[in-house]
């Protein structure tokens, strides 16, 4: 990176590393709940969530979380839905376990080439249906009664890129947690610094390795990369931000211990507007004049080669 920020150059340096094949196979999961909110994540790195009672319509790409051919891990979180029934229909309980009637079906979808790609009936391949357990005896869901469940299922992809992305990172599980939490924490404060010195060159640089696994994986093209980094650098530039404490955070070690974020907890609820967000964020003003608040993740490795013994020497990972 230069010392002066030249957003073209920067999208054009990325590009660059993005490489076209004869077919461009995505993968999807189509999802559908009741009962319960959830998380999804594909090889430890969450993409996506969903903490309302609505049904999303809309299939989630998961190429980003997919770095080469092989086995590829799904887990999914889920917790009871509180008082979104009371909130929604204006009575009922608080509802604090998963029900009987709890369950989630994952279905785990190919397209062979992105660019040919025109109707879900044609060019959508099934690789695995997946169905929440019920008891045998019972037939309610196997974890009724509890505040939180969480299984694992896998599935085969084939890709034509291979990246290393996260996995050059220590395993973290591996270090003192209360250190290393500490140290996370305090390297949010540094960040936060950078954001508030409008630091566009360092913070880029940051970014730069996640910006190219993102292009590489979805097969992007400038327009599609220039608009990705523009969601990133244009909030750097928002005058008085006014950051919000760190506190009241979920600590969580993510994709097998390679990177570490902070965030805000899914349940029990305290704030709905902040409900499993990123514990980076800050309040500013539109251009309306409107209070609004911006969330940045903030996920950290400690590469191998960076490593050294009672130090902590991050980088972003994703």
């Amino acid at each position: 990176m230069t010392h002066k920020f030249n957003l073209d150059t920067y999208v054009d340096s990325i590009a660059a590393q993005v490489k076209h094949y004869p077919k461009e196979p995505i993968y999807y999961l189509r999802i559908n709940q009741l009962n319960c909110i959830y998380e999804i994540l594909v090889n430890g790195e969450i993409v996506t969530g969903n903490y309302s009672l609505m049904q999303y319509a809309s299939a989630t790409e998961i190429n980003r979380a997919i770095l080469k051919s092989g086995p590829q891990t799904i887990t999914y979180r889920l917790y009871p839905v509180g008082d979104l029934v009371k909130d929604e229909i204006g009575e009922g309980e608080t509802i604090t376990t998963l029900l009987n009637s709890t369950e989630i079906s994952i279905d785990v979808i190919r397209v062979d080439d992105i660019n040919t790609y025109e109707s879900i009936t044609d060019d959508e391949k099934l690789v695995v249906k997946h169905q929440s357990k019920k008891n045998k005896e019972t037939g309610s869901f196997i974890g009724a009664g509890l505040p939180y469940y969480e299984h694992t299922f896998t599935f085969n992809a084939q890709v034509p890129y291979e990246l290393e992305g996260w996995t050059n990172g220590i395993d973290l599980r591996k270090l003192d947690q209360k250190k290393l939490e500490q140290a996370v924490v305090a390297e949010y404060k540094k960040i936060q610094k950078l954001y508030e010195a409008k630091d566009v060159v360092t913070l880029l640089d940051n970014y730069y390795h996640s910006f190219v696994r993102l292009a590489v994986s979805e097969y992007k093209g400038k327009q599609y990369i220039k608009e990705m980094v523009e969601e990133i650098y244009k909030p750097i530039l928002i005058d008085n931000k006014d950051f919000q404490p760190i506190r009241d955070y979920k600590f969580s070690i993510w994709s097998q211990g390679h990177y570490v974020s902070l965030e805000h907890p899914v349940f029990p609820i305290k704030d709905k507007r902040i409900q499993g967000k990123p514990s980076f964020w800050f309040l500013f003003k539109n251009s309306n004049g409107r209070l609004r608040a911006m969330f940045r993740p903030i996920d950290l490795s400690i590469p191998k080669d960076k490593h050294k013994e009672g130090e902590f020497n991050f980088e972003f990972a994703r």
